[in-house]
Parts: C-alpha cells; structure tokens; sequence
C-alpha cells in the first residue's frame, strides 16, 4: 500500500511540474529582433560595445534600453503592422532602424494559444554610428535565441 502510494505521490508531482514548464515557456514570448554590434573597422567580425545607448520605439512611449552599456539588442516587433522601427541613441548620436517584414500566426499548444512569427524582408537605417546591418537568420520566432541581424558600428 506504501508503495503504490509513493507511486501516486511522485507521478503527481512529475505531472505538475512537466506542466509548469509548458506554463513558463507560454510566457517567455521572445518575438524580438536579436541583434549582435560588431565594430565596422575590421575586416572579421569583432564584437563591440556602445555606451550611454537609449533605444526607443517610433510611436510607443516606454523606452526599451536607458542609458545602458550593450553589445546586443533584442528588438520587439510589432503585431498589428508590417513595419517596426527604433530610434537608437548612442551618446550624442542618433540613428533610426526599420525593419520591414511578413507576420504569420502560429499554434503553439492549448495552454499558449497562438503566436506571431516573422520573416524579416527588409531592414533600412540611418548613418550616423551604423555603417551597416547584416540580415543572418530572418525568421524571427517564438522562443528562439538566434541572432537574426549584424549592426556594424563606426
């Protein structure tokens, strides 16, 4: 009796914690543009950092970086148009980035619902500190890690 009583106790609570980690990748959403800053100036591709950088989205008002030291971006897209664009402010410099692209709405599981993923077309930007953006992996999707663009920096 003990033993199939053990058996019951473990298999629930194998159930409900199988069933927490479904719960917690529902909410870690990551539908944003991952961006990586490499130095212009080489000819390989050398990481950088930029300082004092402020992001902010054209027409949203929260900031999504402040004043922060970063060699990354995660950039969100928006659901409701074809077009997202940032205004990146390095020190005293400012440059805007547009991404372009096409949304389609995915299954993920009853728990989750649906989801949005992107296919990055095209990404046009300023020229006052990026010299260039590199496209590596277009698609932008649910829960992914992958660098989807290359910012080389002045």
């Amino acid at each position: 009796m003990k033993l199939i009583t053990y058996l019951l106790i473990s298999t629930s609570l194998i159930l409900s914690i199988a069933g927490c980690e479904s719960d917690e990748a529902c909410l870690s959403n990551q539908n944003a543009v991952q961006a990586s800053l490499f130095s212009a100036w080489w000819q390989e591709d050398n990481d950088t950092t930029l300082t004092q950088v402020s992001v902010t989205g054209l027409n949203m008002e929260d900031s999504i970086y402040r004043n922060q030291t970063i060699s990354e971006l995660f950039l969100p897209l928006d659901y409701h148009t074809d077009t997202t664009s940032f205004v990146i402010s390095a020190n005293t410099l400012k440059d805007t980035i547009h991404f372009i692209y096409e949304k389609e709405l995915n299954f993920i599981s009853r728990e989750c619902g649906y989801i949005f993923s992107f296919d990055l077309d095209t990404v046009i930007h300023s020229n006052a500190f990026i010299d260039s953006v590199s496209v590596i992996y277009p698609t932008v999707q649910y829960g992914e890690t992958l660098e989807n663009i290359k910012l080389y920096i002045y």
